[in-house]
């Protein structure tokens, strides 16, 4: 069984401060509620089981651009993982 890296709710949240905006704005953008956002950054369980990888898309789609390079890869690292792909 192959174990796979979740994504944090805590980089998300760095991420989305990162691009600058705030939860509402972030919301609005991705398609979720405010709650949804605070829920994903606040690593609620219930939440972060059931958040599913078009919600991550869409919140890396809104933030990429602003990010820094390090996060970027940061990000990029984390989704490889999370799919199983080596990236060494």
């Amino acid at each position: 069984m192959s174990r796979r890296k979740k994504f944090s709710g805590v980089q998300l949240k760095a991420l989305r401060k990162e691009a600058g905006y705030t939860q509402g704005e972030l919301a609005l953008r991705v398609g979720i509620s405010r709650e949804t956002v605070s829920a994903i950054e606040n690593e609620k369980p219930e939440t972060m089981n059931s958040i599913g990888v078009e919600v991550i898309s869409k919140w890396w789609a809104v933030c990429r651009q602003k990010a820094s390079e390090q996060t970027r890869e940061s990000f990029f690292s984390t989704v490889m993982d999370y799919f199983g792909f080596n990236h060494t």
